[in-house]
């Protein structure tokens, strides 16, 4: 797999996407992955790159699941529905329990 090197501002730029666990009480998936290709639209990275860039963003259970899967991932459209479709019913439903938390503690 060849991938490019990034440069050092594109490396600064990585630094400002947060890291994702897939954990409880943890960004929304679509959020993330919104402000992911974001930045790498702007960096204009091929497959293999972002692929592997993303890795660097995932921590704890996420970073276990995605090494296990990453083989499984022919182009980044492959890995990001991958992550999606395994992380998106999990966040969703630690946002609606916050938000049901907050909603009990204002009344």
């Amino acid at each position: 797999m060849e991938t490019r090197q990034l440069h050092s501002s594109q490396k600064e730029a990585m630094k400002k996407i947060a890291e994702f666990s897939g954990e409880a009480n943890e960004l929304d998936i679509d959020e993330w992955l919104f402000d992911l290709n974001n930045l790498f639209s702007l960096m204009k990275l091929k497959d293999e790159t972002k692929i592997l860039e993303t890795m660097g963003k995932l921590t704890g259970p996420a970073l276990r699941w995605y090494q296990e899967n990453l083989r499984s991932f022919i182009t980044w459209n492959d890995a990001e529905k991958a992550l999606r479709d395994r992380f998106k019913e999990f966040t969703s439903n630690s946002q609606l329990m916050q938000e049901f938390f907050h909603i009990h503690q204002e009344e």
